[in-house]
């Protein structure tokens, strides 16, 4: 056996024989040396390239070579608490064949098979980050793991920018002092923006070296834009959505079947559900999978994939890691993946071996999204992915570490516990006084007690410490039910229920305005009804969406501005359409769709938002801050631009995206306001943004339900306890200017705000290097109608900037909806088919009348037959009935006079008897003041009536 491979133990060598394996992956071939000389490394590799093995062999002939201790000498961690299957089946095979008693341990191990490893200690143990937690203070395990020589953790990518790896980072120093020598530490990688900082987090005070590989292997990420064909419209009437929807579900039904198997992933629980439902109706073997599911669905889920029974799953980050699905041809994402290293490992799941290919196609559902797609597809393309940045001084997690130090042995000294804590990465920059604080924090708080210098435990710091071994919020869903027909609607999370949650609260919620008119604290769940009321919230920040980096907005600007110039003024547009397409790696439907937007915004009069330049748009109450910077740098100004206006009382409320603030205001901007708000902003400092921030945060404090998570792990109120606003209200005076308050600050400066980039682009004002453009309007720009219409209920949102388009859409939406006719006059026929096929004057097959009802959707044909009859007979009907019968009587009057025209008006959603009546009874010149008038009936409908269920 050649290569390194021929370095490793005979028996070893004869287990790669037996598996069929002549030859190393690159990553084996580079760090086999390293790891046998004995240096901590971290191995920075694709998927499916071998990284396991590259880390276990040299390790495993590392142990045959070595003297036998008692004890455990090998550790494995992985984020996971299910290993994946095939590692596992692999670790099993070498176990059994070089004679190591290999073992799992984690949260769900049966006392029995504790028991078993305390009494006779495995050569390798497998564990999670929490289970580590859990057996290093117990006085028998601690000796088993005296004899620990090496440490490899898994997937250290995921757990590096995570409170679970700060965590397990201090975890590793305790496991040093229970060893009392190092240890070797290997860390196990997906490709990461700075592998330096993530080898650093590893080792802590150690060297690591960083073996980073790029293997030869193929990957593709092909953004698309499906624009709607014929058969959309039809599939759109029976999937009951719009026909650019249809037109994507189409595009991945016939993705799906072109693949063995594939993976479509998405941007939260609440999109999983919706579309697999969707998917569902199109017959393709396909299934949800997500964190709100029982394991034990999940679990089934995977196995029928991995057994070939399902075609495809419809999933979150759930399957982004290394759960064992088997084979995957595709990676689908629908919708921007928002961050590059986010597309890169879904996509890396596909072609999971080294000759074959990784396919990614990315499904885009507007100009903006599709900008947003190519953009993090050619980063990912380039290997620039965004920036691991580990927790600095997490407090919670060193709380719970400190507890667990006491547990550990007779009490460790102050300064040993603080040397301890100065070795591991995340508090490398803690300084004796912050330790001090939180010392005395932890004494008063009954977690510790402190005697003759040493840190002695208490039964609350014990009891404390187990119930607190995990570091992942226990976050509870509470549902949305729709107070007239008991439908749940959707569910939110803690956020949302502790931060917004109020009665006459209106809420966006699958697109539409709901009003909560009853909070059952009991029970956990929010009534509501449909509303008019022009504006709702979100459900808050929920936690669901990844954050759009600041580099990627900024350059989703720059694209948007470069199509546009390429465009502008161009003669043979589909030429350079094609040309940009093809520069870009995206398909023409892409370019087209973001440069349509572009160009309406320009040919308003509008500049394009760029990283170099800002607009002020200010149009009836609202002023839109186009600003391209990402979602939490324009979360910073929002509350910054919160304070300022507050002053000059020129802002209600405000929201944001990754690329606009929406403010509203008490009143009609006018151009003196809007003059004033520019000035505001012109004239604002860096040293200015800091302190408004700072105003923000405590007038308006809009993290208590973080302070809740932390207070938690602080072991100051119970985990997974219910908090009314009032109740996280009275946490944040309770815990004022306490580590907790200052761990709630410093999460959310890290996970929710970007001050540095608020401080930039202040500079940069100042400086004249980004410009600052208003605009007072009478209609929002196109570019503003993404925010707008999210939160803003305008009647210039309903109709598209191309009129005559969007009346040509609905006439071609119309005539494609089937329609069940019947005849009111013999009782006898009735007829399925779409409005197209139907001749200008319909009438029945049985008895040539032309007195046809044009049935509701889902109303079956034989039971409205048999209302006639039974009407004919002059059989007594109930008041149900007879409703049933009266309008659809209505409706044949109604095709009996205006043909197929009236069964047109009658299809358009909100559009009754009563009202097409009124439409089919003016005088049209032509088709287009036909639809023009139905336009305005389903835009008046939707003002009055707005979001009830569609009788």
């Amino acid at each position: 056996m050649s290569t390194v491979f021929h370095k490793l133990h005979p028996r070893i060598q004869d287990g790669l024989r037996q598996l069929g394996i002549a030859g190393p992956t690159p990553p084996q071939e580079r760090a086999f040396d390293p790891i046998i000389t004995g240096e901590n490394v971290l191995l920075v590799a694709p998927t499916a390239s071998g990284k396991t093995e590259a880390a276990l062999l040299p390790v495993f002939d590392s142990y045959l070579r070595s003297e036998r201790r008692e004890g455990v000498s090998i550790i494995y961690i992985t984020p996971l608490r299910a290993l994946n299957r095939d590692i596992n089946k692999r670790l099993m095979f070498w176990g059994e064949h070089l004679g190591i008693d290999i073992q799992i341990r984690h949260g769900d191990t049966s006392q029995r098979e504790r028991r078993r490893q305390s009494v006779k200690p495995p050569g390798m143990l497998i564990t999670t980050p929490e289970t580590l937690q859990a057996i290093l203070p117990t006085k028998v395990m601690r000796r088993h793991l005296s004899a620990v020589r090496w440490v490899i953790i898994d997937e250290i990518h995921d757990l590096a920018a995570s409170k679970r790896g700060a965590q397990l980072t201090i975890g590793l120093e305790r496991l040093e002092e229970v060893t009392g020598q190092p240890f070797q530490r290997i860390g196990l990688s997906a490709t990461v923006g700075n592998p330096e900082v993530v080898a650093s987090f590893i080792g802590g005070i150690h060297p690591v070296t960083v073996v980073e590989v790029e293997v030869d292997k193929s990957y593709t990420y092909k953004v698309e834009y499906p624009e709607p064909r014929e058969e959309d419209f039809d599939l759109s009437d029976e999937l009951n959505t719009s026909p650019q929807v249809a037109s994507r579900l189409r595009r991945i039904r016939d993705l799906v079947r072109s693949h063995g198997s594939t993976l479509i992933f998405v941007q939260g629980r609440g999109q999983a559900e919706s579309l697999g439902y969707k998917l569902g109706k199109l017959d393709l073997g396909i299934e949800v999978h997500h964190g709100s599911l029982s394991r034990q669905q999940r679990q089934r889920v995977e196995d029928e994939f991995k057994a070939g029974e399902l075609k495809a799953i419809v999933c979150t980050s759930t399957l982004q890691l290394g759960i064992d699905i088997g084979k995957v041809d595709l990676c689908v994402q629908y919708q921007s993946p928002r961050q590059v290293s986010t597309l890169i490992q879904r996509v890396g799941r596909a072609g999971h071996t080294l000759d074959r290919p990784s396919e990614g196609v990315l499904i885009s559902a507007y100009g903006e999204d599709a900008l947003e797609s190519i953009v993090t597809a050619e980063r990912a393309r380039n290997g620039v992915l965004e920036p691991t940045e580990p927790h600095v001084k997490p407090l919670d997690v060193l709380t719970h570490q400190m507890v667990g130090m006491t547990l550990d042995g007779d009490g460790p000294s102050l300064d040993r516990v603080y040397d301890l804590l100065k070795r591991a990465y995340p508090a490398r920059e803690l300084s004796r006084e912050e330790f001090s604080e939180l010392v005395d924090f932890l004494i008063k708080i009954g977690l510790v007690k402190k005697e003759e210098g040493l840190l002695k435990r208490t039964g609350k710091g014990n009891r404390y410490y187990y119930e607190n071994l995990g570091m992942i919020n226990d976050e509870r869903r509470y549902p949305f039910i729709n107070a007239v027909t008991d439908e749940v609607i959707g569910t939110v999370g803690d956020e949302f229920w502790s931060l917004r949650a109020r009665l006459g609260l209106n809420v966006i919620l699958r697109g539409r305005v709901w009003r909560i008119i009853q909070i059952d604290e009991e029970r956990g769940v929010l009534h509501v009804l449909p509303s008019d009321d022009p504006l709702g919230a979100l459900p808050g920040w929920d936690g669901e969406l990844i954050p759009v980096p600041r580099v990627v907005a900024e350059d989703v600007g720059s694209l948007r501005e470069r199509i546009a110039k390429e465009l502008l003024g161009e003669q043979d547009k589909e030429g350079t359409i094609k040309r940009v397409a093809g520069e870009l790696q995206t398909d023409e439907s892409s370019v087209r769709a973001a440069a349509a937007e572009a160009e309406a915004h320009v040919a308003q009069g509008f500049p394009l938002p760029t990283r170099n330049r800002l607009l002020l748009e200010a149009y009836d109450k609202y002023l839109v801050i186009h600003c391209t910077y990402g979602e939490n740098a324009n979360r910073t100004l929002g509350a910054i631009l919160d304070q300022l206006l507050s002053d000059n009382d020129l802002i209600y409320g405000w929201w944001n995206d990754s690329y606009r603030i929406l403010v509203e205001a008490p009143q009609k901007f006018n151009k003196f306001d809007l003059e004033k708000v520019e000035g505001l902003l012109r004239s604002l400092t860096k040293e200015e943004a800091e302190r408004r921030l700072n105003e923000f945060m405590e007038a308006r404090f809009p993290f208590g339900y973080k302070m809740k998570f932390i207070a938690e792990r602080f072991g100051v109120i119970p985990r997974g306890k219910v908090m009314s606003a009032e109740g996280l209200e009275n946490l944040y005076h309770r815990f004022k200017d306490t580590p907790i308050y200052r761990e709630t600050l410093r999460e959310a400066y890290r996970e929710k705000l970007d001050l540095e980039a608020v401080k930039a682009i202040v500079s940069g004002i100042n400086s004249g290097e980004i410009e600052v453009t208003t605009r007072l309007v009478k209609s929002p720009s196109p570019l503003a109608k993404h925010i707008l219409e999210a939160y803003a209920d305008i009647e210039e949102l309903m109709v598209s900037t191309t009129v005559q388009d969007q009346l040509e859409y609905m006439k071609k939406s119309v005539m494609s909806r089937s329609v069940d006719l019947a005849c009111v006059n013999c009782g006898e026929w009735s007829q399925h088919l779409r409005i197209r096929e139907l001749d200008e004057k319909p009438m029945c097959g049985n008895c040539g009348s032309q007195l046809l009802a044009v049935l509701r959707r889902h109303q079956m044909p034989e039971s409205f037959l048999a209302l006639v009859r039974r009407g004919k007979a002059g059989e007594e009907l109930t008041g149900d009935d007879m409703d049933v019968l009266t309008h659809g009587r209505k409706t044949a009057d109604m095709v009996l006079s205006y043909g197929r025209r009236a069964v047109e008006a009658l299809a358009v959603h909100g559009v009754g008897p009563v009202t097409s009546y009124q439409v089919l009874s003016k005088m049209h010149r032509d088709e287009k003041e036909f639809y023009s008038d139905l336009l305005k009936a389903k835009i008046q409908y939707m003002r009055t009536r707005q979001y009830w269920d569609e009788k």
